[in-house]
């Protein structure tokens, strides 16, 4: 039966020509001797070319006995091993260790090469608290990103902890303890220990939420025209998103197809990829907004989703009118004011150029009598109009994107 771990290891695009017995140069698995390396590294210890890489940053009085332990365990696995000792500098000891252990990696890794590590969604949602709490954007850790002239791969940030803790469990692996790692002093231990299960009973769902993956940096559109795997999966990757060979593929067949279609592709939970306009765009999923109930012309409301906002303008709507503030209605329609012309809704979004993320939440404004009255922004009907009254125009709430690992 194939695991948790094995299926998010094969779902990488990145790792494939390792997988695939192809590899042009050494696949490296940052190996602590923890419970997660460890796991990664049983995962991935029939890959060719794999060699654990094992940081001592000589913090604490059993680290020579860890690193001899790692290459034990290693030899065990029948992976290749390699030690490097770092020197930690002097100040905040856990990000000091941090920059020793990236500078190393840095130095090790070849062209083309890749450095694979553990980070799970547990430590997303980790990560993410700190940013908080230390004025940082909370995007997280990105699942993969540029290190000297190789990459940074993390597969297994759409599990959660506990997809770890049952393989290490079926396979009976043994790990090593690093006490520092329960130590509340610092920011990582007190949030690990004290904030997330706290978070983890008093919100449920929270901690699924801080560890679901998102963009971890805003990126261009890409052109359909040129979305061959290659380009697809450079373009996730800039993004900071998992870059998994089924979704590839979906991607390229879709800027294949032909027609007026805008598909939608799922990159990761709560993060789509849409083609419009010949383009290939990443929209974070706006969460669930109700709508207000009502509106009234003339005065500027702001909603979860966007702010509707009113200006004096012929032909317009009559002040004071309470109007029904709905979200799409399939077949909704309306006799356009000034034009003289029925037109659907889809054909509204289509001449002004809304895109089809944001057409669900666009308000559509009827009167007591259940007739659509206005789509906000694009257009009034003939039956309402009046002059000198007031347009609606539709201000929508950009999608949040973060950065920063």
């Amino acid at each position: 039966m194939t695991t948790d771990i094995e299926t998010a290891l094969a779902a990488s695009a990145t790792l494939a020509p390792w997988l695939n017995g192809t590899p042009a140069g050494r696949l490296w698995v940052g190996y602590s001797g923890g419970m997660d390396s460890t796991v990664l590294l049983h995962a991935l210890r029939a890959v060719p070319r794999v060699t654990a890489i094992h940081i001592d940053h000589g913090l604490q009085p059993a680290s020579a006995s860890w690193a001899k332990a790692c290459a034990e365990q290693a030899l065990t696995f029948g992976v290749a091993f390699e030690m490097s000792a770092v020197r930690v500098g002097e100040g905040n000891r856990p990000s000091a260790a941090r920059r020793a252990r990236y500078d190393a990696w840095r130095n090790l890794l070849g062209p083309g090469e890749v450095l694979v590590l553990a980070h799970h969604g547990d430590d997303q949602a980790e990560t993410r608290i700190w940013q908080i709490l230390t004025g940082r954007a909370p995007g997280g850790m990105p699942t993969e990103r540029a290190l000297g002239t190789g990459r940074i791969v993390r597969p297994l940030l759409g599990l959660r902890r506990s997809a770890l803790a049952a393989y290490a469990e079926r396979f009976s692996l043994g790990w090593i303890e690093d006490p520092s790692n329960a130590d509340t002093r610092f920011d990582r231990g007190y949030i690990r220990h004290r904030l997330l299960p706290f978070i983890e009973s008093a919100y449920p769902g929270a901690m699924d939420a801080l560890a679901a993956p998102r963009a971890t940096a805003a990126v261009d559109p890409l052109p359909v025209e040129s979305a061959d795997a290659k380009r697809v999966g450079a373009w996730l990757l800039t993004a900071g998103l998992p870059c998994r060979q089924a979704t590839l593929a979906e991607l390229v067949r879709q800027s294949a197809a032909g027609g007026s279609r805008n598909p939608q592709v799922r990159i990761a939970p709560g993060i789509s990829a849409w083609r419009y306009q010949g383009h290939w765009h990443l929209v974070e999923d706006p969460s669930p907004k109700p709508a207000p109930d009502w509106a009234t012309v003339g005065e500027d409301q702001h909603a979860p989703a966007g702010d509707l906002l009113w200006r004096p303008g012929t032909p317009g709507l009559p002040s004071g009118v309470r109007l029904h503030w709905r979200q799409r209605r399939s077949g909704a329609r309306l006799r356009v004011a000034g034009r003289g012309v029925g037109k659907a809704a889809k054909a509204l979004f289509q001449e002004h150029a809304i895109p089809p993320w944001q057409r669900p939440q666009w308000p559509f404004l009827y009167d007591e009598d259940d007739r659509l009255v206005a789509v906000a922004g694009l257009a009034m009907a003939t039956h309402a109009a009046v002059e000198g009254g007031w347009q609606p125009h539709w201000q929508p709430r950009p999608a949040p994107w973060h950065g920063g690992e």
